[in-house]
């Protein structure tokens, strides 16, 4: 696959773009300067003046993303006739209560914990400003899943109305987390398979089934035409790690996430009686 294309999915043409990561710089710097978390006007300012701008980041994404899914297409050798379409309005109902969550009430919470310490002043300054640069680096991750939501979901809404494509895949970071890792353990999804496997799952995950994502989420997905696709030969290596320790009953996801949290530290692979180790069964 041309290198080209594989930046496209991976970094900013197919379902993260560049454009997200603007938006996300200017809600959090904005948030940063101006915002009083203490004051509601403050925050509400705040919201009223970002929330519009992110919903019309999310949409030129997703129309970025249809440009990249019917050029995808031809790279990969596919010549019936599809033009992708944008899959509009995709900002979460739940942005407001998101980037509040994140941004003035976790400040607010930390900033009353820090307020209780027995600190001098000028610690105690230290320490609230060390609140309100982490809260707004959480903004800034909130912003980014949010603004993505658009690209995303038009990457799988045309995968879905491509007779052509065999499913989708999700294609994570280098080093992704436990629940990315199961979730790329799927493989190709396709069409015929409805059933929302993780729709009951971990909360800090937003959206449906496989194609969840988090705040700092590095995945993206992408259309499969061919199970040759190098990009599958990842997704392989995580069904590997699923079949090692998530089958057999009990606790499948924790025992997958010892199993696989103890790779990634130490290069090595538990038994499954290992990972097992302790569990409830089912």
């Amino acid at each position: 696959m041309p290198s080209c294309i594989e930046y496209g999915y991976r970094s900013g043409i197919g379902s993260r773009p560049i454009a997200s990561e603007k938006i996300a710089a200017m809600i959090a710097v904005y948030y940063s300067r101006a915002v009083d978390p203490a004051s509601l006007p403050s925050v509400e300012r705040w919201l009223e003046l970002m929330i519009p701008r992110l919903m019309s980041t999310s949409d030129t994404g997703a129309m970025t993303a249809a440009q990249f899914f019917t050029a995808l297409r031809r790279v990969e050798g596919v010549n019936t006739p599809f033009t992708a379409t944008p899959t509009l309005g995709m900002i979460d109902p739940g942005v407001r209560k998101s980037l509040l969550t994140v941004g003035p009430y976790d400040y607010m919470n930390k900033a009353s914990q820090i307020e209780r310490l027995d600190l001098p002043d000028g610690q105690r300054q230290a320490m609230l400003a060390e609140a309100k640069q982490a809260t707004t680096k959480a903004v800034a991750a909130a912003t980014i899943r949010h603004a993505q939501a658009g690209s995303r979901q038009t990457i799988i809404d045309n995968t879905e109305k491509d007779a052509v494509a065999l499913g989708w895949v999700r294609v994570t970071k280098a080093d992704p987390c436990f629940f990315c890792a199961m979730l790329a353990s799927r493989g190709i999804t396709y069409r015929a398979f409805k059933q929302d496997s993780f729709a009951q799952s971990d909360p800090r995950f937003i959206g449906s089934g496989d194609a969840k994502v988090h705040d700092k989420c590095g995945c993206s997905m992408k259309p499969v035409y061919d199970k040759a696709d190098p990009v599958l030969a990842r997704t392989d290596k995580f069904a590997e790690m699923w079949t090692m320790w998530g089958a057999g009953g009990g606790d499948a996801a924790l025992r997958f996430r010892r199993g696989y949290d103890h790779f990634r530290s130490s290069g090595e692979y538990l038994t499954w009686d290992q990972a097992n180790d302790g569990l409830r069964a089912a």
